[in-house]
């Protein structure tokens, strides 16, 4: 176990490794309306019906959605805060599943803050419940569960979510317990 305790900087690093693969993996599709007739050439997958989809990483979605900020802030601030609130509950959302790196990078320079750690055990398991949310919101519907292997990026978060928070109560239970001298 002091395995875990002397190389936790490692685990951090290939973390935050795995971390960028996921974020430029698959986590939702972009629907776009193509006839049945017609066929749906990669990278676009045929969901159901007259609809195809476009895998999108969650870089992509980030981007697509933090452009709105700024409009979405100028539109709060016209008085306009009903028509806003799904986007920035959605924003709300992509600055969670991007918090880890941040708290990885806070570790990494402070890496003996029990604070730091116990922050960073929170954040993970946040991101870890709001990837499982997406995922789920889309596989209730019948045309996406066919397709949820085509989400390799969520599922590759949701697994280091899971591997970083239980890596990091270890390490956090084997420094606080006192060393034994014989």
């Amino acid at each position: 176990m002091s395995f875990i305790a002397k190389n936790k900087i490692w685990f951090r690093l290939i973390g935050m490794t795995l971390f960028i693969i996921a974020m430029l993996g698959p986590w939702a599709f972009d629907l776009i309306n193509v006839p049945a007739q017609y066929p749906c050439h990669t990278p676009f997958v045929r969901l159901y019906g007259d609809y195809c989809g476009y895998p999108m990483s969650a870089l992509e979605i980030t981007k697509w959605f933090g452009a709105g900020v700024i409009y979405a802030l100028g539109e709060i601030k016209e008085g306009n805060f009903v028509f806003q609130i799904s986007e920035l509950i959605f924003l709300v959302g992509i600055a969670i599943i991007v918090l880890p790196l941040c708290s990885n990078l806070l570790l990494l320079r402070n890496q003996n803050s029990y604070r730091v750690q116990i922050i960073n055990v929170l954040v993970w398991g946040m991101a870890c419940l709001l990837a499982l949310a997406m995922f789920t919101l889309q596989a209730t519907r019948a045309q996406f569960v066919q397709f949820f292997y085509l989400f390799w990026g969520n599922w590759l978060y949701v697994l280091l979510a899971i591997g970083a928070i239980a890596l990091e109560i270890l390490a956090f239970r084997l420094e606080s317990r006192p060393s034994m001298a014989i």
